[in-house]
């Protein structure tokens, strides 16, 4: 509607790469960063990985940004059909499909997310929006969801909080993160920080 050509990436590991990568190549210009589960596939060793680079070459050229956790609450595992693994066994869990395990992370764990996303945003410009959606981060922790957990949310929303450099700016939404309203404030804030940039 404003006028920009759109380019969706999903965000299964190689999907972050390619749009790091095309962003350094100057295809880029602005971007909508709305799935961190790559980073916390990175931590983990899920098969979403992004890689370190992921989350990082926005900031470091100065490309106008706007995050979102998405999908960051969970990991996700190739595994045989339907078997949970020991490691992840206490943790609340689902099945994306037979061979593609979902397990939350612990609130301890989550941490760990937070404090990598805090450190690949080190360079990121003051006002950076980091829009948090206090009804869950994907379908699967909403209410009713096998991953709904919302002390969970509460735990990972203090850890980054604590974790994320002073010029990014937390702004919470009464919101689930598939919500239209979600998405339209994250595209107009988005769209500011172009034409603000433009003038």
């Amino acid at each position: 509607e404003a006028g920009y050509e759109a380019i969706v990436f999903h965000a299964v590991g190689s999907g972050g790469r390619a749009m790091e990568q095309m962003m350094k190549d100057g295809l880029i210009g602005a971007v909508f960063d709305y799935a961190l589960g790559e980073i916390t596939d990175d931590v983990f060793g899920g098969l979403r990985a992004g890689g370190p680079e992921r989350l990082t070459v926005a900031s470091s050229l100065g490309i106008p940004q706007v995050i979102a956790p998405g999908g960051s609450e969970h990991i996700g595992f190739i595994v045989s059909a339907n078997e949970v693994p020991e490691r992840w066994s206490t943790h609340k869990h689902t099945f994306h499909n037979p061979i593609i395990f979902v397990p939350r992370p612990s609130e301890a764990e989550l941490g760990e997310v937070a404090a990598s996303i805090g450190a690949r945003l080190a360079k990121a410009p003051a006002g950076t929006p980091f829009l948090w959606p206090t009804r869950g981060t994907s379908r699967y922790s909403v209410a009713g969801g096998p991953l709904h957990d919302p002390a969970g949310d509460v735990a990972y929303l203090a850890a980054l909080r604590s974790a994320l450099p002073e010029q990014v700016e937390v702004i919470e939404h009464d919101t689930h993160i598939e919500d239209a309203t979600f998405v339209r404030d994250a595209v107009t804030r988005l769209v500011a920080q172009i034409e603000a940039r433009a003038k």
